[in-house]
């Protein structure tokens, strides 16, 4: 058995002045004590697994390597997509939703809606979890939630106050979980980071019970979900599970996340493989999702070069690759990226509006922006919920 949560009796300093603010019925429930989470340290422990669930991790971790390998011949930025899909999807993990279409332009402009922005940053935050290399540490994990959060003014680096999970935003007396007291969560995550660094492990098993741990520590006050499953990301390449493409992990949670919930819920009680089965399931599902993207893809990619007569050498050949990384554009992007003029860039954006390839976005006051609806239609089937059941029930 893996060690349950222990608690520990903390002091909760009141702000009487405060109180005057707060209803009476909840007032009496604000006590001078609550009980923080203690976690055991995991660097050393023995990780115990069932034979069963030993040869469906391993299964699993073939699947994902071969899915890698083979998306790495492609001549085209197959994990640019599929970032997208996985930001989309942890976000909506945490309720918070925005179309694809807005949350690219929310990568060139500032007048976005503000949850693209939000989720923006999250994308930001996977490429900055994939950018990175060598061990794993407090400063790069730090780094992670900074990019994540840039948008909002959250606080940078490690929290310095108390979270909770649940109840009212008064005090953590009513929570349905307190992670511990602040001034334990750079030790707890130190020892996390040696735990990630184990080799005895089998790095499936190692990245879900990571991930759980880090939820329970939390060691920021907001952000602490998406931060954890970028880190996914980050441990799968240093474990060389996935060293060319990424995978939508979160897409694969978000079929199921009232499962997902109570595996972290079981981890506090000392049982590990509910998590691992978890993720082991959530990453099938994120290869079945990665294929069938790459297929539909490359149908468009296929069709929109079939209609391209363009002379050999042309910029108008290297246009279909860059709007996969970014299916919504300007002029602007487009002449930086393919390093042509302005107006050739616009000259180019017109012809690829004459094929069908890109429409220009209706709000004008945002500026001219175009987007590329087929690429658009696909993301949005493989990063929504129903989409995602719809793919899994095929």
């Amino acid at each position: 058995m893996w060690p349950s949560v222990a608690y520990e009796t903390c002091a909760w300093e009141r702000d009487y002045d405060e109180l005057a603010f707060i209803p009476k019925s909840r007032r009496r429930k604000i006590l001078p004590t609550y009980e923080a989470a203690l976690p055991a340290k995991i660097a050393q422990l023995t990780v115990n697994l069932s034979p069963e669930i030993q040869r469906r991790i391993a299964d699993v971790e073939v699947a994902v390597t071969r899915f890698d390998e083979a998306q790495n011949a492609r001549d085209w930025n197959l994990p640019a997509l599929l970032l997208r899909s996985e930001s989309s999807s942890s976000s909506q993990i945490e309720r918070l939703t925005s179309s694809v279409r807005n949350v690219a332009l929310a990568e060139l402009s500032d007048k976005a809606p503000t949850n693209a922005l939000l989720i923006a940053g999250n994308v930001a935050a996977m490429r900055e979890a994939l950018r990175q290399s060598g061990p794993v540490s407090i400063d790069s994990i730090c780094s992670i939630h900074d990019v994540l959060m840039a948008e909002t003014s959250e606080w940078e680096g490690l929290r310095d106050e108390q979270v909770w999970i649940g109840g009212t935003p008064y005090s953590p007396h009513e929570a349905s979980f307190v992670p511990p007291h602040a001034s334990r969560v750079p030790d707890y995550i130190n020892d996390l980071i040696e735990f990630g660094v184990r080799e005895d492990v089998p790095p499936v098993a190692k990245e879900a019970i990571f991930h759980a741990q880090f939820e329970t520590i939390h060691p920021f006050t907001d952000g602490n979900g998406r931060t954890g499953r970028a880190l996914v990301h980050r441990m799968l390449a240093n474990d060389e599970v996935l060293m060319h493409s990424t995978l939508p992990v979160s897409a694969g949670l978000l079929h199921d996340v009232e499962r997902y919930m109570k595996a972290l819920d079981a981890y506090h009680v000392g049982k590990i493989e509910p998590i691992i089965a978890c993720f082991a399931d959530a990453l099938e599902l994120a290869v079945v999702i990665g294929l069938r993207i790459a297929d539909d893809v490359d149908d468009v990619l296929s069709a929109w070069r079939a209609s391209n007569t363009d002379r050999a050498g042309s910029a108008s050949h290297g246009l279909p690759e860059l709007l996969v990384e970014q299916p919504v554009v300007d002029a602007a992007y487009v002449a930086n990226r393919l390093a042509i003029t302005d107006r050739a860039a616009r000259t180019l954006i017109e012809t690829a509006c004459e094929r069908g390839i890109l429409s220009k976005m209706g709000n004008a006051k945002r500026g001219a922006y175009y987007q590329a609806d087929e690429l658009i239609g696909i993301l949005e089937e493989a990063s929504r919920l129903q989409g995602i059941r719809r793919i899994a029930a095929r």
